[in-house]
């Protein structure tokens, strides 16, 4: 690690909602505490009015999905490379009443810079750093902790890292956008994602419906729990009655169909 991440480079990651500090806020690496994620996502459910522990564990994950974009917006457009350690991250908590939308903080603002040589080494650096280290970690720690299946917690994941290089550095021209989209969805070894042998994002790929340009989800993210209409890319539609799953939260009736 070596320059600090620049003025310019914060204000552009600002809009994913990356800070200097934040206001009240928690340590990302308490969360692999088992007891500190049982109060955590307790105090999240109350806040933000989810019906459980486990829908807000999946709201979590759609919230700490933009570790992913901020990553991934510094990889593909500057070649450089933040320190996401779990416990480099600050994240802001919720408040009763509120939108969670909660500000992140890098208590070491530190950056690697690509060095000219090999690029794709580099990126599979980056990649291992922030999957397998990062977010490979929580979510296989929450799939036990809160029963919620991981196929669920990757596509919160894959779905914003297809709207950041779909539709927010789609007209940038940069050959590291088509290239790094081609590497995410195609070509990035399973071990860079954590204890995986094939692409846990790759799944969740597919052609946009042409006529309304939408990418149906593979599994229900649970968001309608919080009393909201059904996302138009839930898969569950056609299997609901009611607005409410058949199976209700024991199990998404889409998710055996990505296994």
């Amino acid at each position: 690690m070596g320059n600090i991440l620049a003025e310019n480079d914060l204000s552009l990651l600002q809009k994913y909602r990356l800070q200097l500090e934040t206001g009240l806020s928690f340590n990302v690496a308490k969360l692999l505490d088992t007891s500190f994620a049982f109060d955590f996502m307790r105090n999240l459910a109350y806040s933000i009015g989810s019906p459980s522990e486990r829908a807000a564990t999946s709201i979590f994950i759609k919230r700490y999905a933009f570790i992913a974009v901020i990553s991934l917006f510094a990889m593909t457009t500057a070649n450089k490379k933040l320190n996401l350690s779990l416990d480099n991250i600050e994240m802001e908590e919720a408040e009763r009443g509120k939108d969670w939308l909660p500000m992140i903080s890098l208590k070491d603002q530190s950056i690697e810079e690509w060095n000219g040589e090999d690029r794709n080494e580099w990126r599979k650096g980056v990649y291992r750093d922030l999957f397998a280290h990062n977010i490979y970690p929580i979510i296989e720690h929450f799939e036990k902790t809160f029963k919620v299946s991981k196929l669920i917690l990757w596509e919160n994941i894959a779905v914003y890292l297809f709207w950041l290089y779909e539709t927010e550095l789609n007209e940038i021209e940069n050959p590291n956008v088509q290239s790094d989209f081609k590497f995410l969805i195609k070509e990035a070894e399973g071990n860079l994602f954590g204890n995986y042998h094939l692409n846990p994002i790759q799944k969740y790929y597919s052609v946009k419906h042409s006529q309304d340009e939408i990418r149906m989800r593979k599994t229900c993210c649970f968001t309608y729990q919080l009393g909201t209409k059904r996302c138009k890319t839930c898969p569950c539609t056609h299997i609901a009655k009611d607005g409410v799953c058949y199976d209700g939260e024991s199990f998404c009736g889409a998710v055996p169909s990505v296994t």
